[in-house]
């Protein structure tokens, strides 16, 4: 079609695991199903020589990782517009019934005329379905989602709240030691 893509490869090494063709599939599926101007689009899902792949909107830009790295914290006004932003896509997500379950920073994508655009739906999951382990960043992570507990679109909302505090204060509320206390963090700890 002419016009430039990025593709998203399955690593060959996890390729023989269930689970992992399974994420890769619904991932592409989820994007399939948003049409929304702050959701990356995906144009195509395939496989070839034994390489499951998908091809999506080329979108250039900076993390908003990596715009809090190189800005540390970042004015309220570009806050409010980056949120508002986020805000829509994960209602278009919400109404589609897909549940994010994995925003960060580093999922959202701000592009030079300032638009972001949410993507790696990676741990997308249908709104009724979604339950299981816990799954996700742990430091964006819901209590419920922490706890392995059913979720529903509030904690793609709890996420954007840690992501809104790490954006005006230049730092997450919650930091474990390790890995595996940060999650507690969320259930246990008091609001900073």
């Amino acid at each position: 079609l002419h016009r430039p893509v990025a593709l998203k490869f399955l690593n060959p090494i996890i390729a023989d695991s269930t689970e992992a063709v399974n994420l890769f599939r619904s991932e592409a599926r989820a994007l399939a199903k948003l049409n929304h101007p702050n959701i990356v689009q995906i144009y195509a899902f395939g496989e070839d020589s034994g390489w499951l792949y998908f091809a999506m909107e080329l979108v250039t830009g900076q993390t908003l990782a990596e715009r809090l790295e190189a800005e540390g914290r970042i004015r309220p006004d570009r806050v409010a517009a980056v949120l508002r932003q986020v805000c829509e896509a994960l209602e278009a997500s919400h109404e589609g019934g897909m549940i994010h379950r994995d925003l960060k920073p580093a999922n959202v994508i701000i592009m030079q005329n300032e638009k972001a655009k949410v993507m790696d739906f990676g741990l997308a999951g249908v709104a009724a379905t979604a339950t299981g382990r816990a799954m996700g960043t742990p430091r964006y992570m819901a209590p419920e989602q922490a706890l392995g507990l059913k979720v529903d679109p509030r904690a793609d909302l709890y996420s954007l709240g840690i992501i809104a505090y790490e954006m005006l204060v230049g730092d997450v509320p919650y930091e474990g030691e390790n890995y595996r206390k940060t999650p507690e963090l969320h259930v246990h700890a008091p609001v900073p």
